[in-house]
């Protein structure tokens, strides 16, 4: 429940800035994560938060998707291996980066972009991580 009350806030908070400033075109490129914002107590995740530190999110104009990291962990590994030759796609409503392909419908990954006191944050909805991103 926690989650969604997260997710709804940050929409409602920060919808006028995103639906301005998070568009496809401003997507593409290569996304350098600076910092894990939130961080997750459970002991099991400490590898993912560590590979999530050095990871790079990169969206192409042809609409293709690739994650990589310095620090690949086991279940990282998974990760990226899901979204192997996976696509993006920014909703309608221009705030969720759907990563996936056709047959999946977009959902192996969800990313809520927002701009929060300028800088770019990347929420995680499957992991709960809020990660700050810079365009590289």
């Amino acid at each position: 429940m926690k989650k969604y009350l997260f997710i709804l806030s940050i929409l409602f908070l920060s919808n006028h800035i995103i639906s301005q400033e998070i568009t496809q075109k401003s997507i593409i490129g290569k996304w350098k994560v600076i910092k894990v914002s939130k961080k997750i107590d459970n002991p099991n995740l400490k590898d993912i938060v560590k590979s999530f530190n050095s990871a790079i999110f990169e969206f192409k104009g042809d609409s293709n998707f690739k994650l990589t990291t310095a620090d690949n962990s086991k279940l990282f590994s998974m990760i990226t291996n899901m979204t192997n030759n996976s696509k993006w796609k920014l909703n309608k409503n221009n705030y969720v980066i759907n990563i996936g392909n056709q047959s999946d419908g977009y959902n192996i990954l969800k990313i809520i972009a927002a701009e929060v006191n300028g800088k770019v944050i990347f929420h995680l909805s499957e992991t709960e991580l809020d990660l700050e991103v810079q365009k590289i």
